[in-house]
């Protein structure tokens, strides 16, 4: 298939596209957990799903972190649930087999000689784990890469916005319900030539500047870069003059599904796009501050994004899934226009690529 040429409905309506993209994509990419802050002290752990597979971290005794299916290596009941402090043992909930935190069997109840069970041979299934930016990811591909191999641009510009992401707080999280492929929801966030219809009254009025901003791929990454508004009565309270780039607006995407979302003022947010089945997606973004921020100013914000711009994304990916299973659907050319303006979908088409290249079918 052509490199300029937009995906066609298929890879979005046809389940067993959905099935290629679990297999080759989502378990083979860097997914992020949570923040290192919320996995802080020994034996802190945080669940996780990548699509249909259970996986957890869990913060060593030598301040490491480790990272596990979340699966008993009896009978396949999940070790813990949600997220949890200070876990000294992990104690499976059926049968109660015991593991250390390093992932080895210390004991099966009831066991005897006879059973031909070691411990010292069982262990729990452990993930490729990394530390990015103050976040922790997981990889279910033994062989993938090391994340930060060639992410240290990305890296570097993070800082210029958080010298010290690590000291980044968590303050509260939200989920929209998206009827719609994953693809269709990450090729929403990473254009805004829809941003001048669809968020007339929110984004483009009172936060940032559509003229200057730019959309620019960067190897498997795509970076968007704006500025806060300062012509217009502002749709949240933010200090320009709390930080040099506080007045800057940084949306920073990693393939496939994750993105780092700096907002005018020190706001942050962790976007992720978690597919759930061919035609549903979850859009889960966890807003942080930098610690000078109220809490309420945080989640005051974080409600005002979801009543407003998520509302409004949830609304149109919909549609565009529902129209993408019409027998006359085909996809029309992209709109590059300059090249890296608000207006262009070279984004759109860079996301493709990127996908192409995952399925192996890029020539």
């Amino acid at each position: 298939m052509p490199r300029d040429t937009p995906l066609a409905a298929r890879y979005y309506v046809e389940p067993e596209y959905f099935e290629r993209d679990k297999e080759q994509i989502f378990f083979r990419s860097w997914q992020c957990v949570c923040h290192v802050s919320e996995i802080a002290e020994p034996g802190d752990y945080k669940t996780f799903a990548i699509v249909d597979e259970d996986v957890f971290v869990i913060r060593a005794q030598d301040g490491g972190i480790k990272a596990y299916y979340n699966i008993c290596r009896h009978r396949g009941h999940p070790i813990v649930e949600g997220s949890g402090k200070g876990k000294r043992v992990l104690v499976c909930p059926y049968h109660a087999w015991t593991y250390e935190i390093n992932g080895r069997l210390r004991r099966a109840p009831g066991s005897v000689e006879s059973d031909g069970l070691s411990c010292d041979q069982i262990n729990l299934r452990t993930i490729r784990v990394e530390e990015f930016c103050g976040f922790v990811f997981v990889n279910l591909d033994e062989d993938a890469a090391p994340m930060g191999e060639e992410l240290e641009e990305y890296r570097q510009n993070m800082l210029s916005f958080h010298p010290d992401p690590t000291k980044l707080k968590f303050v509260c999280e939200t989920e929209i319900a998206h009827d719609s492929n994953w693809k269709l929801s990450v090729e929403n966030y990473n254009e805004c030539y829809h941003c001048p219809t669809v968020h007339a009254s929110s984004l483009t009025h009172g936060v940032l500047e559509m003229e200057g901003y730019t959309t620019i791929p960067k190897g498997k990454t795509i970076w968007h870069d704006g500025k806060a508004q300062t012509r217009n009565e502002k749709q949240y309270d933010y200090d320009l003059t709390a930080s040099p780039r506080a007045g800057d607006y940084g949306a920073y995407w990693i393939f496939p599904n994750v993105s780092m979302c700096c907002y005018p003022g020190g706001y942050f947010t962790i976007r992720q796009f978690l597919p759930i089945a061919w035609n549903k997606t979850v859009y889960r973004y966890r807003w942080f501050s930098s610690g000078d921020i109220a809490d309420e100013d945080v989640i005051a914000l974080m409600h005002k994004h979801k009543a407003t711009t998520g509302a409004e994304d949830e609304v149109v990916v919909s549609k565009i899934q529902k129209g993408m299973q019409s027998r006359a659907f085909e996809p029309g050319p992209y709109v590059i226009g300059d090249g890296c303006g608000a207006m262009s979908e070279v984004g759109l088409r860079h996301f493709h690529n990127l996908y192409r290249d995952a399925l192996g079918e890029s020539k």
